[in-house]
This record gives structure tokens, C-alpha cells and sequence, in this order.
């Protein structure tokens, strides 16, 4: 190596520090206008389910593959229809999403403290413990108000969640040794 050149970063370092990075910013974000957060965040997942649900639908009936034809074709009905539920119908769709970011939450949690605990040579694991911990608590607190508070605790305790795993990211991309 010659004097004054860089030393490469790990290539996965430089991608926690920015997933951070913009975790923390869409977590303030959501915080900040949680409402508005949740109205948006619905209604993009059933365009996606709807988009998602249509491409599917045109493979089904036009695509060269027939064994799985009508089962295919079944999902994307399914997919529309709840894109259109979602997307047309927005604040019923926040309170079933409500419910899904609990699970999601309570089983985010879990993972990350299992993770945490199997990654203790690593000096940022207790933050990745903490992300955990605070994921468990969140979901528990959406489940126990839902579906009273469904319209702005999505984006309340979904920017929490994200301004900790933001956090989590960053501590571990930066304690990562570069290489």
C-alpha cells in the first residue's frame, strides 16, 4: 500500500451509516407529522398492492406459464383488492395496518434481541439489544390502543422505532473496523 492512500471501508459499514442516517430522518419525519405520516404511508402500501396485484393479474391471464394459472391469477385478486381497500378507503386501512405494525413490531423485537445476544463480541450489540427492546415495547402500546389511536400511532411509534434503529445502525457502522 502506498503512503497517503484510504483506506477502503468495509462495504456493508458504509451502507449502516447511511440506512441510519435515513432511518433517523424518516423517523423525525414521522414523528413530527405522524397523521400525515400514516395517511401517506397507507396509501403507498395499496398503490403497491394494487400496482403489484395488476402486473400480477396481466401475468396470469397473458404469460406463457399455465400450471399455476389460476392460483396466480387469485392472488393478484386478492392484492387488488386489498391495494383498493387500502388506497380508497385509508383510515380503515390505517387501523387494520395499525394491527400488522404490532406483529410486526413484537416479532421485529424478538429477533433483534435474539440477534443482539448472539453478537456480544460486537461493542455496539447492546444497542441492537436496546432496538429490541424498545421494538417489543412499541408493539405491546399499539396493540393495548388499537384500535382507539389508529390514526396517528403508525407514524408516532413508527418514527420512534425508526429513530432507534437508526440509531442502532449508525453505533453498529460505526464501531464496524474498517478494512
Amino acid at each position: 500500500m502506498v503512503a497517503g492512500t484510504v483506506v477502503s471501508q468495509a462495504p456493508g459499514r458504509k451502507w449502516l451509516i447511511f440506512g441510519g442516517i435515513v432511518s433517523v430522518l424518516v423517523g423525525g419525519f414521522a414523528i413530527a407529522s405522524p397523521v400525515v405520516f400514516s395517511f401517506i404511508l397507507t396509501q403507498l402500501i395499496g398503490a403497491f398492492c394494487l400496482v403489484s396485484g395488476l402486473i400480477s393479474l396481466f401475468q396470469a391471464v397473458f404469460g406463457a406459464e399455465r400450471p399455476h394459472r389460476f392460483l396466480s391469477g387469485f392472488s393478484a385478486v386478492i392484492r387488488i383488492a386489498a391495494g383498493s381497500a387500502l388506497f380508497f378507503y385509508t383510515v380503515a386501512g390505517m387501523a387494520a395496518l395499525t394491527l400488522i405494525l404490532a406483529v410486526v413490531f413484537l416479532t421485529e423485537g424478538i429477533v433483534c434481541a435474539i440477534t443482539a445476544l448472539r453478537m456480544r463480541s460486537n461493542p455496539a450489540w447492546v444497542w441492537l439489544l436496546l432496538n429490541g427492546l424498545t421494538a417489543l415495547l412499541l408493539g405491546y402500546v399499539i396493540y393495548a390502543k388499537w384500535p382507539i389511536d389508529a390514526s396517528g400511532v403508525i407514524g408516532v411509534l413508527y418514527g420512534i422505532q425508526s429513530l432507534f434503529s437508526g440509531v442502532a445502525m449508525l453505533m453498529i457502522g460505526l464501531k464496524t473496523a474498517k478494512s
